[in-house]
């Protein structure tokens, strides 16, 4: 494994003094096009800018893809990779509040550095001045950016001078179901990470809604805009101008990517289109909810909406790189691109969680093809003493070299949203949770199969209904790695809440150095521990937001 390199050398960036410019509040809802949005060429170019919302400019660190900070955000929290770097709040973001060691000589509790809470440390950086430490932004900014410009999108599409070639019905319907998804899409994100938001559906710049509603209720404006987009797409054909318009609204790499991890790419007809809208309102509905409370009906809901969902041929919207940063988003920013990007030896950035290799079967071909277990001198353990779950033995093969979850090159395509085998996996647990169970497994063998695990099938094997859950549980770990669920999951099921409440992780392997053993060896060793994460279940309202938009009276709570 390479020298480590933090963040800021590897990005090219000198971090400075703070300079007043960067503590300026940026009004996510205000965006402004730059292209005439009466033509046709205009408003496709308009459209298309809905990718360009992942970029903004973050304090000390320039033009940043914060859409990639929200992802691995995601994968963070579900314990899938670890960063140590107080970059864009990772390190406080992955604070383990407390991992307690099996010894033979007694077990030892050891907590986290700072002696904080995860929810102390994120809430004590959640201000302007904090700049680019504060965790809270990202996702937030992200997704009210998308919000913004799907809003112009549809007030220019109801404007009577806008002029449309060819069969102007389809491409104005197209573009609006764009614009809906989009919407949806952001609005999902937003209702299933923050305790509230705000529904803003005007378009004028500068005018939001002061209202913050509760995380449930922006779910539901999530689905009314997935509702109405599938709509839209249910009366839409493949026909030459659809074709046309939704090749102009993705970019060209994004296209011409080469499919990775099981990801379909490439043309999106309306059906496949529609599909995927139900595979996210199934998807909203399954992680906002603890499995603890999910009753009957609930699964029954699950199922009904996975039965409409992604089919295994189906294409989705994806995300890529161009290896020549020409023409992608990546281009006015080299350094954080991808999850792809920043994982493994090239960048350093991001590791491979132990708890994450943990959960692959021994004979897995996903672990062989995609993790190289590292020679004892390229271990990395409690990396600068910030934490012990900061260590690994594993690093990721890059995909270019034949491996599937990193590069060095720029390579890879990364779902933007649901996915076949994720869709799968959720039909699997609502069958296997109704006692259905071989019918749950059956599901799972096809997505081991589709993904070439090489592993034995399980169905007809005469599992129980907990081992059943057990290898579910397994399989959206390692089948569904960087999909942005890993911590949708461990929150729901109970794994980020505090040990004394019934959560954390048992018999969780640490690479826990040798300090702490209790065996007088100073060389680490991958150790049973129970993890104790503590971690917030629904984020604050980054102060960036409130800091210009104070919640009105009869707001939901928007602190924890």
């Amino acid at each position: 494994m390479k020298k480590i390199i933090y963040i800021s050398l590897f990005l090219g960036i000198v971090i400075t003094s703070c300079k007043k410019e960067e503590l300026l509040q940026i009004n996510p809802n205000e965006p402004t096009p730059g292209a005439s949005l009466v033509t046709e060429n205009g408003i496709k170019a308009f459209a298309l800018g809905i990718y360009q919302k992942w970029l903004a400019d973050v304090p000390s660190e320039g033009s940043t893809n914060i859409m990639v900070i929200a992802w691995t955000q995601h994968s963070i929290l579900g314990d899938e990779v670890f960063c140590p770097y107080g970059n864009f709040g990772l390190r406080w973001t992955d604070q383990v509040d407390a991992i307690k060691v099996y010894r033979s000589v007694g077990d030892t509790v050891i907590r986290n550095p700072n002696g904080q809470t995860q929810k102390q440390q994120l809430q004590g950086f959640n201000n302007v001045g904090a700049g680019e430490r504060n965790a809270f932004m990202y996702e937030w900014n992200v997704n009210y950016y998308i919000i913004g410009q799907a809003n112009l999108l549809l007030s220019a599409l109801d404007n009577p001078a806008l002029t449309l070639s060819g069969d102007a019905v389809t491409k104005k319907n197209t573009l609006k179901a764009w614009a809906l998804w989009w919407k949806g899409y952001a609005y999902s994100r937003i209702g299933s990470f923050y305790l509230a938001g705000v529904i803003n559906n005007n378009p004028a710049n500068g005018v939001t809604s002061d209202k913050f509603v509760d995380h449930n209720a922006i779910i539901v404006e999530a689905n009314r805009n997935l509702d109405a987009c599938a709509t839209l797409l249910h009366n839409l054909s493949a026909n030459a101008d659809f074709t046309s318009l939704m090749a102009a609204l993705t970019p060209t790499v994004f296209s011409a990517a080469t499919t990775t991890a099981n990801i379909q790419n490439g043309p999106i007809d309306p059906g496949m289109w529609e599909r995927q809208v139900y595979s996210l309102e199934a998807r909203n509905f399954l992680v906002n909810k603890k499995v603890k409370n999910m009753t009957t009906a609930d699964w029954t809901t699950l199922a009904t909406l996975t039965s409409k969902g992604l089919l295994p041929t189906d294409n989705t919207f994806n995300y890529a790189l161009d290896p020549n940063l020409v023409h992608d988003l990546n281009g006015q920013f080299s350094g954080l691109g991808s999850p792809y990007a920043i994982f493994g030896d090239g960048s350093q950035f991001t590791f491979p969680s132990e708890r994450l290799l943990q959960d692959f079967e021994t004979n897995d071909a996903r672990k062989t093809t995609g993790f190289t277990f590292l020679s004892s001198v390229d271990w990395v353990t409690n990396i600068r003493s910030r934490g012990i779950q900061f260590g690994t033995r594993w690093n990721p093969n890059t995909i270019e070299n034949g491996g599937l979850y990193a590069t060095n090159t720029n390579v890879g395509v990364i779902s933007v949203a649901c996915t076949w085998d994720e869709n799968a996996l959720m039909a699997a647990e609502a069958k296997i949770r109704s006692n259905d169970i071989d019918g749950g497994l059956q599901l799972i063998d096809a997505v081991r199969d589709a993904q070439n695990s090489t592993l034995a099938h399980v169905a007809g094997t005469s599992l129980t209904q907990l081992q059943a859950l057990e290898v579910l549980r397994k399989e959206r770990r390692v089948g569904l790695f960087l999909r942005g669920v890993a911590f949708y999951d461990a929150r729901r099921w109970g794994v980020t809440e505090p040990v004394s409440a019934g959560g954390g992780r048992d018999n969780a392997i640490v690479l826990v150095p040798g300090k702490y053993l209790g065996t007088g060896s100073t060389t680490p060793k991958a150790t049973s521990c129970q993890m104790d994460y503590n971690y917030l279940d629904y984020w604050d309202v980054p102060q960036n937001e409130l800091d210009f938009n104070a919640a009105a009276a009869g707001s939901a709570a928007v602190k924890n």
